[in-house]
């Protein structure tokens, strides 16, 4: 089975590691972006595995990226 691979299991954990993100920062006030997180996790994570043959290090790698560009937008938003 195709999504019993490490790198897809590790874009799943990632996907719910960035959806409660989500979660977490709307119980401080914010606005609910955990959907949002959510499907960018999983688009950047099936990119990386469809289109570049990436394996679970590449997958982490493309998913911290994701978490620095995230932080990167919110603190320009927010200035």
């Amino acid at each position: 089975m195709i999504f019993l691979q490490p790198n897809w299991i590790l874009a799943f954990v990632c996907a719910f590691t960035l959806f409660g993100a989500g979660k977490a920062e709307a119980k401080g006030g914010g606005r609910d972006h955990s959907l949002l997180w959510g499907a960018l996790s999983v688009a950047t994570s099936a990119v990386l595995i469809k289109f570049f043959d990436a394996g679970w290090f590449l997958v982490l790698l493309g998913q911290f990226g994701l978490f620095i560009g995230i932080g990167i937008f919110r603190a320009m938003r927010d200035r």
